[in-house]
């Protein structure tokens, strides 16, 4: 695999340029990414799919880091002291282990919203033919020290409310329009460890940050380590492919606001509610209103997803 991220501007929202560019990069997606993203995920079925030509394949999600952190081929990603506010996610091709794909993304926004300096990456993983794996847009405020910010309103008010509410009724384990409103999709609950997420963060590739490192996670007024907000995105998706099948794959969409963090060793429980059918791209979709939950019941994302529907 290509060692792209070997950035050495200073991580601040001063030495962000509008536009700038990363990549093109080309990596190999083998087993071990593969393997990590599943223990990271506790999600096995991630890297056990196949393509339309039988051959083992992964979800689009496993590259989902990789797209994010784009932005350490030019910046030191250790002097990284972001906050993740709001992910955009769609996918749209399994991506064939041990395949060469493409990473390639740039900085597309930037503002000043509160005393807080947020920027915006738009970025996207091709195949080896060109096809479309995935699609990222992401912002994320550019240094800051997490204690004063996290739990509190950082990202954009949507323009609708997630509310959690749902039928009494058993949650749905596929996607159908028969569906009625609000029928709950079948949830997935995890307990993240410390190991998940070294390995989730990138530890393993020489970095150190309030995902990685106790140390790390003190300098920012935190009193342990925090869950990096994408690995709620994969708990989402993971609950949206068993829902969706092929069609999240190869076709979904996901909208989310990370409102409150989550910790080290803590339990989470990714839910959703179905909406109903809606028009996207000249198809009718299934939209879900979905959301992350830890043992107390406190939302720590929330959003919306859509798949075509069979």
């Amino acid at each position: 695999m290509n060692r792209w991220w070997t950035g050495t501007k200073e991580a601040v929202f001063e030495n962000i340029e509008v536009p700038e560019v990363f990549g093109p990069f080309d990596v190999v997606v083998d087993e071990r990414m593969v393997r990590n993203y599943a223990f990271a995920q506790d999600d096995a079925g991630a890297g056990r799919l196949t393509d339309a030509s039988g051959r083992p394949a992964a979800s689009p999600a496993v590259l989902s880091n990789e797209l994010l952190f784009l932005f350490y081929a030019a910046y030191d990603g250790n002097t990284a002291r972001g906050l993740h506010t709001h992910e955009e996610l769609s996918l749209h091709a399994p991506v064939v282990i041990g395949e060469t794909v493409t990473l390639s993304g740039r900085y597309v926004h930037t503002e000043v919203r509160r005393g807080n300096g947020y920027v915006v990456m738009e970025a996207e993983a091709r195949g080896a033919d060109g096809r479309l794996l995935l699609r990222h847009r992401g912002t994320e405020i550019m240094r800051v020290h997490a204690a004063d910010v996290v739990g509190g309103s950082t990202a954009p008010a949507p323009s609708r409310l997630v509310t959690g509410e749902l039928l009494d009724v058993a949650p749905a384990a596929a996607a159908s329009a028969d569906l009625g409103e609000r029928t709950p999709i079948r949830p997935v609950r995890k307990t993240i460890s410390q190991e998940q997420m070294y390995v989730f963060s990138w530890g393993g590739r020489g970095f150190s940050n309030i995902h990685t490192d106790a140390a790390g996670a003190r300098r920012s007024g935190m009193d342990r380590t925090v869950a990096q907000a994408m690995q709620q995105v994969g708990y989402l998706s993971e609950m949206l492919t068993a829902f969706h099948g092929g069609a999240w794959i190869e076709g979904g969409h996901l909208a989310v606001k990370f409102v409150h963090p989550f910790y080290v060793d803590e339990e989470v429980t990714a839910r959703g509610a179905v909406l109903g059918a809606i028009d996207h791209d000249g198809a009718r979709h299934l939209e879900s209103e979905v959301w992350v939950e830890n043992a107390d019941g406190r939302k720590t994302a929330v959003g919306w997803a859509h798949a075509p529907l069979p």
